[in-house]
């Protein structure tokens, strides 16, 4: 559900998944509000195209959710990106987000060295895990380090 809303890369549709008075860290800004997460992800995105995201799930429990992602975009130059990272998540009682934390870090790629940013036939699920030696199974079917679920937006 997340993953595809965010490959969306429409703000409105997006920020309702947060509370009103949401509080994100993503990198090194801070953001607070629902109306300020729309700002910021339209600028994420005037900046970001192509943009093509893939969310795993790591770790929950009660109102508390921990995903690591990998996503590619390409900037206006040209130049082709591919950012990974982890997201940690805290749910209100209405289901709506009102923390997000994520940590991340990207380097550029070329344009053949896209895995992700292609079409749905091309991906390959759990890539960035199984390169961390994370996961065993290209389809994704297997959970890093044993244990819990699957991709965590099938």
């Amino acid at each position: 559900m997340a993953e595809a809303a965010w490959n969306t890369r429409d703000p409105e549709k997006v920020a309702l998944a947060y509370t009103e008075d949401s509080a994100w860290r993503n990198r090194a800004e801070f953001v607070k509000g629902r109306d300020a997460i729309r700002e910021f992800l339209r600028r994420k995105w005037a900046r970001e195209h192509d943009y093509k995201l893939r969310k795993y799930l790591w770790a929950f429990r009660d109102n508390r959710i921990s995903v690591c992602f990998e996503y590619e975009y390409r900037d206006g130059s040209g130049q082709w990106w591919r950012a990974y990272g982890n997201e940690n998540w805290e749910f209100n009682e209405e289901g709506l987000m009102r923390k997000r934390i994520a940590s991340i870090n990207e380097s550029p790629i070329t344009e053949g060295q896209r895995r992700i940013a292609v079409d749905d036939s091309d991906v390959v699920h759990n890539s960035w895990l199984q390169e961390q030696g994370l996961s065993g199974a290209v389809s994704g079917n297997d959970f890093p380090l044993g244990g819990g679920s699957t991709n965590s937006y099938s």
